[in-house]
């Protein structure tokens, strides 16, 4: 089975659909999007449609979503701004499928999670090394996935040691440890921040025992300045153009 992972689309349609159109070519047996659909962008509604119509899918809820669909969550001023616009712009059934989105996924030795395996208790980021080892401790499953980040990264424990692989390249193929556990990061659809405006996602090969990073280019001009036109706060029209 090839899964196709990605995550933090945030409203940027033009993103998801060039994701969209890279991977239909890849052979996918089930998509898993682990959240944060909504939020910066200028389509909540259309991104949310768009991925329904996805064959064999799963959802995961974002802080991003959650704090669209009414949770509390502490955010910095532009991305309040955001969350606040696209509250009063999203139908009311995009915000009962947000309301509906399941805090974690967790399947045979794989579990699924938007930041870590907290859910809405606590959005911490699986970066240094006190939350990679609370990260492992939370959940016992082999190999987990996350995103949150924006950062394309794999992680390997081994025994007290952690290999840690931050941006693996487009194209790069990652073996799944025969006996270490591991995090996978797909990075970011609608908002990369490792310096590559492309869209980041990966797919997780369970009969090569590989998982396969991507990048897709997309129309990151138009993107922004649907932004800007919506009254959105420059910066985050800005940034696409960076991957920053």
């Amino acid at each position: 089975m090839r899964i196709a992972i990605f995550s933090d689309i945030h409203s940027n349609m033009e993103a998801l659909q060039a994701f969209i159109e890279h991977s239909l070519k890849k052979r996918i047996d089930h998509y898993m999007c682990l959240g944060d659909i909504v939020g910066y962008g200028a389509n909540p509604n259309s991104c949310i449609k768009i991925l329904q119509t996805l064959p064999s899918m799963n959802f995961i809820l974002g802080n991003h979503d959650n704090a669209a669909a009414g949770g509390i969550h502490q955010m910095r001023r532009e991305a309040g701004e955001a969350i606040s616009w696209t509250k009063m712009r999203l139908s009311p059934k995009s915000i009962v499928f947000l309301k509906n989105l399941r805090e974690n996924i967790a399947g045979d030795h794989m579990f699924f999670c938007h930041a870590n395996p907290c859910g809405t208790s606590d959005w911490y980021y699986i970066s240094e090394k006190s939350f990679i080892s609370r990260t492992f401790f939370l959940t016992g499953a082999k190999i987990i996935f996350a995103g949150h980040t924006h950062v394309a990264a794999v992680i390997t424990r081994k025994n007290f040691f952690c290999i840690y692989i931050r941006k693996p390249g487009d194209g790069a193929v990652v073996p799944t440890a025969s006996l270490n556990r591991q995090i996978f990061n797909c990075g970011s659809i609608g908002q990369p921040r490792d310096g590559d405006p492309r869209a980041s996602y990966l797919i997780y090969d369970t009969k090569k025992n590989v998982v396969e990073f991507h990048r897709v280019a997309y129309d990151h001009e138009r993107a922004a300045k649907k932004i800007v036109d919506a009254g959105l706060p420059e910066m985050l029209a800005l940034r696409l153009a960076r991957g920053m």
